[in-house]
């Protein structure tokens, strides 16, 4: 069995113009911390924009047995990043359903049920699905049920099925899933078979328009093998006789992630004046900027190199080996790797030479310091400041 299924057309529309914006030859995994010796399969790839809607994907759609084996540590309630996301996501949902009180709510990606255990006092029931339960069903309280699996899988579908003729679903969240699925329009097809006739959705991504906008292509990775932009989701509508409702930014995440609500219903609709508004993508452009991007990477490790006092990095990011990769460099130059998160003490990142640390006070406080958590650069600004290193270097002037 082959470690990646190659795809030849667009997940969205079905067309077969796909345009290459960039190739990664031999790229590594991200969101993987290992002890020492470790070596992981690396992957080629390549990132695709649809000529015809304007979707993002990877060429490349990796296994799943790769992507979240073992090593993968991501857990919701353990990264301030995605306890920030689910924290806007709520705040954001619940200005959506205002005082709604739903029969079940299906919570598509409920990782370690971080967000289940906020939302469920808007439902009489609620039922999460996620790969890291496993494949099983199981009862987690008197509200909530859990069942393990990738949402791709007619299985799961009708186990949730089953577990919800009572209570019809008749809400479907999910906050950072749909990136990573190998097909977003059939996991949907699916679900939309299950649901209530009135269902409403309400689902967020990390945005292709924002990452283009900024040029921030560190955000492409393995692990995310679709990128929707504002185009796609109109189009994914329409391919689903779903009913577009809104957009929703949040700039202060990864640049601008995008929420997008819409519903399954019975009445005829058009999305028409939506696509109508919006603008094709300059595929031409992008790869102009990307290459820009390359050039900057390789700039700024250049440019800490050349500083008079030691330079140390903070912020031991899932994301640093795609930095290390773009950049050329494994960081052997930095004095220290340091990290808040006791689960990281004593690991190590793909691609990246030093071992992660526990925050030195003392050492930083004398030493300039390159934050390597470019999502994170807020609360770490403000965590460094408390510190008072020497000087604070950013890998982009916005965040």
């Amino acid at each position: 069995m082959s470690d990646y299924r190659r795809i030849n057309s667009c997940d969205i529309c079905s067309s077969t113009k796909l345009i290459k914006v960039f190739g990664m030859r031999n790229f590594p995994l991200t969101g993987i911390y290992t002890s020492r010796g470790k070596r992981l399969k690396n992957f080629d790839n390549e990132f695709l924009i649809c000529k015809k809607c304007n979707h993002g994907q990877l060429r490349n759609q990796i296994s799943p047995k790769y992507l979240y084996q073992e090593t993968y540590s991501h857990r919701t309630s353990k990264s301030p990043l995605a306890v920030s996301i689910n924290h806007d996501f709520y705040s954001k949902l619940k200005k959506i359903i205002k005082n709604k009180r739903f029969n079940c709510i299906f919570e598509i990606g409920c990782n370690d049920l971080f967000l289940a255990k906020r939302i469920k006092r808007h439902a009489k029931k609620i039922v999460g699905t996620d790969p890291i339960f496993g494949e099983k069903l199981r009862t987690v309280d008197s509200k909530i049920s859990v069942v393990g699996g990738f949402i791709n899988d007619s299985k799961l579908i009708k186990i949730v099925d089953k577990i919800t003729k009572k209570n019809k679903i008749d809400l479907v969240v999910s906050s950072h899933t749909f990136e990573h699925v190998d097909t977003i329009k059939n996991s949907l097809k699916k679900v939309i078979e299950i649901v209530d006739e009135e269902c409403l959705f309400v689902v967020e991504t990390p945005s292709l328009d924002s990452i283009l906008r900024n040029g921030h292509f560190d955000q492409i990775f393995h692990q995310h093998q679709h990128y929707v932009s504002e185009r796609s989701i109109i189009e994914l509508c329409n391919q689903l006789g779903l009913q577009f409702i809104e957009f929703k930014y949040n700039y202060q995440i990864w640049g601008g992630n995008v929420m997008y609500v819409f519903k399954k219903t019975k009445k005829k609709i058009s999305n028409k004046k939506y696509s109508k508004q919006l603008q094709k993508i300059n595929i031409k452009n992008v790869k102009f900027k990307f290459d820009d991007f390359k050039k900057n990477c390789k700039k700024k490790i250049s440019y800490l190199k050349k500083q008079h006092k030691n330079i140390v990095a903070f912020g031991a990011a899932q994301m640093m080996p795609v930095l290390a990769y773009h950049s050329k460099s494994d960081f052997d130059f930095v004095k220290g790797l340091y990290d808040d998160n006791p689960n990281r003490i004593g690991k190590y990142l793909p691609y990246i030479k030093p071992v992660i640390q526990k925050t030195n006070g003392k050492i930083i406080k004398n030493s300039f310091v390159i934050i390597t958590a470019n999502e994170m650069c807020r609360p770490i600004i403000k965590r460094l400041s408390e510190i008072n290193p020497l000087r604070i270097i950013t890998w982009y002037s916005d965040f």
